[in-house]
């Protein structure tokens, strides 16, 4: 599905952290605010939002469940790979695989729902945390950091530059273009480098109206919310280069959640109710098609029928234009009868 982005239409350099003010327009002026904010995220972390370490587990059970597989040993696999378990050295493993099995248990009969996620959450908060000083444990417990880290990725003297390339995806028909629809792509990271399709900005933009009624970060848009989940996953790959990428996207949609609880996923799956957009040929394509249907249909209704073989005798008696001269009927001569011998006779008897 990737290999849209490199073959259909022209992509575009949006922003390019070598030279941040060698390029001019809407993105570049969103790179240069997000290195703004992160920057204040860092210095003061209250300004943004209340958060408590609670907040953080709760935030990343969530995103467990919403991203990794449904099979238990796939999620305790993946928590593995981001942090490390703690049982008490005296637990067997029938205790350990009881504790694990509690965290993912079902709501039970009399169970509150609304505090549902945070039970669980507590639960796995005493039996396992991330890897000290990751991206996570930041994003988890102590905000300010991911504000430093992500900052300092930002920031015109990094030396390894990254760039924001950008897909409008002009002219390019829609049906090339539904499998990213189908995926619910509107961004990536990859090889240093984020790319993006441009026209999910005005989704985003209609929906932080919205964002007051669910809280989170007042001071980030949802596309500043974007480009950062796709910042966290560069910089995830560029620390451990190793992780799965489904690892790396849930890492990076906690912080997501963090800045805007869910508000975003709801924005892209808005945006791809009206896209891919038929493109101008397709358009085109349509008009012409539309047309010839009416044509054939105007040539059915008009078409003459085969004329019948008495149409000269019904069409005798109808009004004539005056200016064409109306045919005269050759008379047919009656022909007469030729009367026998005996018929005379039997005609002058009866005279």
């Amino acid at each position: 599905m990737l290999s849209i982005f490199d073959e259909a239409g022209k992509p575009e350099i949006l922003y390019d952290q070598a030279s941040p003010e060698s390029i001019e327009g809407e993105f570049a002026t969103l790179m240069r605010g997000v290195y703004s904010k992160m920057d204040t995220l860092k210095r003061s972390p209250d300004d943004f939002r209340t958060w408590a370490e609670e907040d953080g587990y709760v935030t990343v059970y969530e995103a467990l469940l919403d991203f990794a597989p449904p099979e238990i040993k796939a999620r305790v696999g993946m928590l593995q790979q981001l942090g490390a378990f703690k049982f008490r050295s005296a637990a067997g493993p029938d205790e350990k695989k009881k504790l694990i099995s509690a965290v993912f248990e079902e709501q039970q009969e009399g169970e509150d729902p609304n505090i549902l996620l945070a039970t669980r959450a507590r639960r796995l908060a005493q039996i396992w945390a991330p890897e000290c000083d990751s991206l996570l444990d930041f994003i988890v417990a102590r905000p300010a950091q991911t504000g430093r880290v992500l900052s300092d990725r930002l920031s015109p003297t990094t030396p390894e530059p990254f760039r924001l390339i950008g897909h409008p995806f002009k002219n390019v028909r829609s049906s090339t273009l539904q499998p990213i629809a189908d995926a619910r792509v509107v961004a990536f990271e990859r090889d240093g480098e984020i790319h993006i399709v441009p026209a999910v900005r005005k989704s985003c933009d209609q929906w932080d109206s919205a964002a007051a009624a669910v809280g989170g970060v007042e001071q980030v848009s949802l596309i500043e919310t974007l480009l950062l989940h796709e910042l966290v996953e560069l910089v995830m790959h560029e620390q451990q280069p190793d992780l799965p990428p489904i690892c790396c996207h849930l890492v990076a949609s906690t912080f997501e959640r963090y800045l805007k609880a869910d508000l975003l996923t709801m924005a892209v799956e808005d945006f791809f109710l009206s896209w891919p957009q038929v493109s101008e040929d397709e358009e085109a394509e349509r008009m012409e098609e539309q047309l010839q249907i009416e044509m054939r249909e105007a040539e059915a209704m008009f078409a003459e029928e085969e004329a019948p073989d008495d149409l000269d005798d019904d069409i005798g008696d109808l009004p004539m234009d005056p200016a064409t001269p109306r045919k005269k009927k050759k008379k047919k001569k009656a022909k007469k009868k030729k009367v026998g011998a005996k018929e005379r006779v039997i005609r002058k008897k009866k005279g």
